[in-house]
């Protein structure tokens, strides 16, 4: 592959990484979803809940938010530990602290919230758990599983794009020497509109979701 045909396919790569992890696209493929499921969901408890209870409530609650926001094809072999899982893993409590066992204290005491305070945090949970599964495959499909010629000129691209915008050392490195940080560079323009706003990756036209999500990666 000529150099200026590797240039061109990593300006495309780098553009489809950029499109598909709009924060816009994201939320609307993952937090709107599971928003409107979490609202949707129907139980009947007393604070303080019993262990037994909380338990059927969570478990269902995981199947209901796969099934409905997700739409998930494959089910889940056993909600419950998923629950307890996600819970332990990402669950945040004001008064107790982190992990499932905060998540359980906070069922019981109906100053925290009871247990609506705990789904609410289970939503944030999978929340961030399926955002992260996301984030990492969008990277593997087009740029970790990439030649290592096309991820230099990713790179490389990086640092003529975004030169101004990084830290001195990594202004420094070579283009090797920076693959394994492209996904850190990236997402921290992502998250960054005002720099997005002024750098386009297409070799034509503008930069849409629309136009870069409709074309084959590479």
């Amino acid at each position: 592959m000529k150099n200026i045909e590797v240039a061109e396919h990593a300006r495309q790569a780098i553009g489809r990484v950029v499109a598909e992890l709009n924060p816009d696209f994201v939320k609307s493929r993952f937090d709107e979803p599971i928003a409107k499921a979490a609202k949707q969901f129907e139980y009947e408890a007393e604070c303080p809940v019993a262990h037994k209870v909380l338990h059927e409530i969570i478990a269902r609650f995981v199947e209901h938010i796969y099934e409905k926001a997700l739409e998930s094809s494959w089910m889940i072999a056993d909600p419950l530990a998923e629950a307890i899982l996600l819970l332990d893993r990402h669950y945040h409590s004001v008064i107790y602290g982190a992990g499932y066992a905060a998540a359980v204290l906070d069922a019981d005491d109906a100053a925290a919230g009871g247990i609506q305070t705990v789904l609410a945090g289970l939503a944030e949970s999978i929340k961030d758990a399926e955002r992260e599964k996301y984030i990492r495959g969008v990277f593997t499909w087009h740029l970790r599983s990439a030649q290592w010629s096309m991820r230099c000129e990713i790179a490389r691209i990086l640092l003529e794009d975004y030169g101004p915008f990084l830290p001195e050392r990594l202004r420094k490195c070579a283009p090797a020497q920076l693959v394994d940080v492209i996904p850190s560079i990236l997402q921290g323009f992502i998250c960054s509109d005002s720099a997005l706003q002024q750098i386009s990756f297409c070799t034509k036209g503008p930069l849409t979701a629309e136009t870069l999500l409709g074309r084959e990666p590479l």
